[in-house]
């Protein structure tokens, strides 16, 4: 008992993780300034105006080149104002703790000789691919707001405007002061608050929060958005979200979410073990008839009858596996929308940032899942080669998800730690023998 409560302690302890934000990389290069996230990647020209925008999380996407719209200056008459190459300087306010050479925020100042600054604004924020831009002018100006698609994909209401890319599922926010002109915006002192990356909702709902409904009901005008099972998945996401309101961490929010999902669907699993277990028991009658009946069509019209005799049905099996194979995948869905979240929260036990992957952060997680596929394997076979290809298929099977972030790999070692729980006690309570370690092993019992 009293090594219980000590690690019970300790993970008390453990679940207070740190935050980690591991900052951003600036590179001057010969003609633009790019800075670069996990996530995102903005170019800026030595002009001033925003040049390139990728998406760098898996394969780098270029979604955004300027052409004439990446908060370019023009006068009220609509003309370019054509001013000299600005002097800029780059204001590193914070530097990383975590990584060399990066920083956790920054500021780009053009300045034009006319008086003109425009000031581009990163910090912690550049997780969630929002930046701020401001612009101080002594005179009126309208300033070109970015579009990453035609002008049919261009929403705008009040004080926000989108360009969203339907076929990638794209967006480009601005939230804005001044007056909206089409797809530009008029006055002095501007200031633009601008997300530009994947339309995740979760994420857009972090970085404007009361606005999100607003924007939301905007957005779902744009044809193209969103898919016809939307409502199941944001229905999902609400759920984790309402769970991480009372944790407050997303470590304990995954578990949570996990569980409660996974009991849910227990019925369908429970009926699928069930009809696996049942179908073992049948095995002896369906060699003899198989060794008894060469000719194809005689042998299944006994085995029909057999599986009748018994009242099981053989394909009900593939059937549940069908019903939560999808629901599985919407689950990993939600999780991943999380991703960028997880950067800029609360860590979870030794886990510092649930959204980095690799060998450091994953190794206690592919240790747990092999174990568990070990003693699955022990559980629900009837003999070692059997139990072995299981086992190996268990070990190598989460090498691919090594490099995922850790917030996903924890959902998938979660899953596996509930469906050996689940099998335990389903064979026990059909009372359904597996194997030993020693019959596993190939090694004889010891004669006492």
């Amino acid at each position: 008992m009293k090594k219980i409560t000590v690690v019970f302690l300790l993970l008390i302890t453990m679940l207070t993780g740190l935050t980690l934000f591991a900052g951003f990389f600036v590179e001057e290069r010969v003609d633009s300034i790019v800075i670069t996230s996990r996530y995102l990647q903005v170019e800026l020209g030595k002009d001033g105006n925003l040049q390139k925008v990728t998406h760098m999380l898996g394969r780098a996407y270029l979604f955004f080149i300027n052409d004439n719209d990446g908060f370019n200056l023009f006068d009220l008459q609509g003309k370019e104002i054509s001013v000299a190459t600005p002097t800029y300087n780059i204001q590193y306010v914070e530097k990383s703790k975590d990584l060399k050479d990066s920083y956790e925020s920054v500021k780009v100042i053009f300045r034009y000789e006319n008086g003109v600054e425009k000031v581009y604004s990163f910090d912690q924020r550049f997780y969630t691919y929002t930046f701020d831009v401001e612009i101080r002018s002594p005179e009126e100006v309208k300033v070109a707001l970015p579009l990453i698609w035609d002008k049919s994909t261009v929403r705008s209401a009040v004080n926000f405007f989108v360009s969203f890319r339907p076929d990638r599922d794209y967006s480009s926010i601005v939230k804005f002061s001044g007056k909206l002109d089409q797809t530009q915006v008029i006055g002095k002192d501007l200031k633009f608050t601008v997300y530009m990356g994947p339309y995740k909702k979760v994420v857009v709902k972090h970085v404007f929060g009361e606005d999100y409904e607003r924007l939301v009901t905007l957005i779902r005008t744009i044809p193209g958005v969103g898919t016809w099972y939307s409502f199941i998945s944001d229905g999902l996401n609400e759920f984790f979200s309402w769970i991480n309101s009372f944790t407050k961490n997303f470590g304990l929010t995954i578990i949570i979410f996990t569980i409660i999902v996974r009991l849910i669907l227990y019925p369908f699993y429970h009926a699928q073990t069930k009809q696996m277990i049942q179908m073992r028991k049948l095995q002896p009658a369906v060699d003899a008839i198989k060794k008894k009946y060469k000719d194809p069509q005689k042998q299944q019209e006994e085995l029909m009858k057999l599986y009748k005799e018994n009242k099981i049905n053989p394909s009900s099996g593939c059937l549940m596996l069908l019903i939560q194979l999808p629901i599985f995948m919407l689950l990993y869905g939600v999780i991943q929308s999380y991703q960028e979240l997880f950067s800029v929260s609360q860590g979870f036990l030794i886990w510092r940032d649930l959204s980095v992957g690799g060998w450091s952060n994953n190794w206690l997680f592919l240790v747990i899942t092999i174990l568990t596929s070990y003693y699955l394997a022990l559980i629900t076979s009837q003999d070692s080669r059997t139990a072995w290809q299981q086992i190996l298929m268990g070990a190598i099977f989460p090498f691919f998800f090594i490099s995922l972030p850790s917030g996903i790999f924890l959902y998938w070692t979660m899953n596996s730690i509930i469906q050996l729980v689940i099998t335990y006690y389903i064979y026990r309570r059909y009372k359904i023998k597996g194997i030993s370690q020693h019959e596993l092993w190939g090694i004889q019992k010891k004669k006492v």
